[in-house]
């Protein structure tokens, strides 16, 4: 059985932070730059990447890309061993890897998948 939150709503058979599912509500669907977030995280999810690596594939100014792993970075949706370093390579943290349902729900709501 499914482990249930306050508010009655479970994620991919299990319990989610609902801290988290508004935190993640707020990056991609409240905030200017949300579409680029969370590109960025289906990216890293296939495939861990560096700033310079994520500009590419996005096809995003290098800028852009290294204020949004910045933001990603703070509210634990992303992870590094070395963030001052240039080629840090970025993965999704362990909470987003649990949670990366509410990431798809949030985007079929908002129309962006």
């Amino acid at each position: 059985m499914a482990s249930v939150g306050r508010d009655n709503s479970s994620v991919g058979g299990g319990y989610y932070d609902p801290h988290f599912k508004r935190t993640l509500w707020y990056l991609i669907a409240g905030m200017k730059g949300g579409a680029n977030r969370a590109k960025i995280l289906e990216v890293i999810k296939s495939q861990p990447a560096n700033a310079n690596q994520l500009a590419s594939i996005l096809r995003v100014d290098y800028k852009t890309i290294v204020h949004h792993l910045k933001v990603l970075y703070e509210n634990g949706l992303a992870i590094t061993d070395n963030k001052e370093s240039y080629g840090a390579t970025y993965f999704l943290s362990p909470l987003m890897e649990r949670n990366y349902e509410i990431l798809k729900e949030i985007l079929e709501k908002i129309g962006k998948k």
